[in-house]
Order: C-alpha cells, then sequence, then structure tokens
C-alpha cells in the first residue's frame, strides 16, 4: 500500500503521467535491490513482491483509463475495506499500526474525492454509499483489532520508516483538500 501512496503524492506533485512512471520506476529499481541469487532467482523473486506488482497494476490502470485520481480514490478506500475483513492471507494487514495506516490512506482518499468530484451534479446516494463501505471497513477492523498485535514480529527501523512515511504522506494529501 505505501508504493500506491507513493504514486498518488508524486502524481499529486510531478502530474500525470510522469508522476506514475516515477513511482513505476521506483518501484522495479526497488525490487531488483531486494532480491537475491542469480539473475533468473532474482528475476522471480521481484514477480513475488506484492509491492512491485501493485504497482504495475495501478499504473497500468491509471495509464488506460487516463484518471488516475478515480482510480487512486477507488484503490485507497477499497485497499481498507479488503484488509479490514480479512482476517488471514496475503492481503491481510499484519499490525494495529498496519490497519491505522490503511484507515489514514482510506482518508486520505476520501480528501481526494472531496477535491475531484463536484458534488453538486454527482448524486448524494453515491457519497453515503462511500461512507458506507467505509464504515462497514471500520467495523470489520474492529472485529480482528483484539486479535492483531501491534507490530508483528520484531520491530523494524525500515518497517517504522515506512509506516511513518505512509501516514505522513497521506496527513499531507488530506491537507492538501483543506487548503
Amino acid at each position: 500500500m505505501d508504493i500506491i501512496v507513493i504514486a498518488v503524492f508524486a502524481t499529486m506533485v510531478f502530474g500525470a503521467p510522469q508522476g506514475i512512471i516515477l513511482t513505476l520506476v521506483a518501484a522495479v529499481i526497488a525490487a531488483a535491490v531486494r532480491s537475491r541469487g542469480a539473475l533468473h532467482e532474482r528475476t522471480l523473486g521481484m514477480l513475488r513482491m506484492g509491492f512491485l506488482r501493485a504497482s504495475v497494476v495501478f499504473s497500468l490502470v491509471s495509464l488506460v483509463l487516463d484518471d488516475w485520481q478515480t482510480v487512486a480514490i477507488v484503490w485507497l478506500i477499497a485497499a481498507f475495506i479488503i484488509d479490514a475483513w480479512r482476517a488471514r492471507g496475503a492481503a491481510s494487514e499484519r499490525d494495529r499500526w498496519g490497519l491505522v495506516a490503511l484507515f489514514v490512506a482510506a482518508l486520505a482518499g476520501f480528501a481526494m474525492a472531496w477535491l475531484r468530484i463536484n458534488w453538486v451534479t454527482t448524486p448524494t446516494a453515491a457519497w453515503l454509499v462511500a461512507v458506507a463501505l467505509l464504515a462497514s471497513g471500520v467495523f470489520g477492523a474492529t472485529l480482528h483489532w483484539s486479535a492483531l498485535p501491534w507490530f508483528a514480529g520484531t520491530l523494524s527501523r525500515a518497517r517504522t520508516l515506512g509506516l511513518v512515511a505512509n501516514i505522513a504522506i497521506c496527513a499531507l494529501i488530506i491537507a492538501v483538500a483543506f487548503i
């Protein structure tokens, strides 16, 4: 999810498609650095990295639909709802701080929707459905909250930096909506 938040921020700063392509290149470089082994094993390792797959899908959908803001809004809100309801599996969050970061990203998605969508011409039902979906995600998160630790495993410097950066970037996105 961190890579999508970074992609949204980079696209807000540099514009589309430059921000999207820049983030995709950064994700490929980060995946190449993190992979180990010979060339074949490195390539397979890169393909297994979830953040690279997420970056590729987000980039392709944003560039094909030529509407990165709507894709980002839907992605940020849907990621929180899906992770909040999944107790186990690849898309589930490992700890409470990750769930908090996803919730802040969903709020950033709502802030972008407030900026992007003309709410005079859009039916009120669309906003009510979006708020109801977010509320269902919060309800799902509360069901799993007591079973989740604050930090999964050992708290590494990279994980802490990623969580803080994710929340800070989402706070900047939300701040843009109010300035």
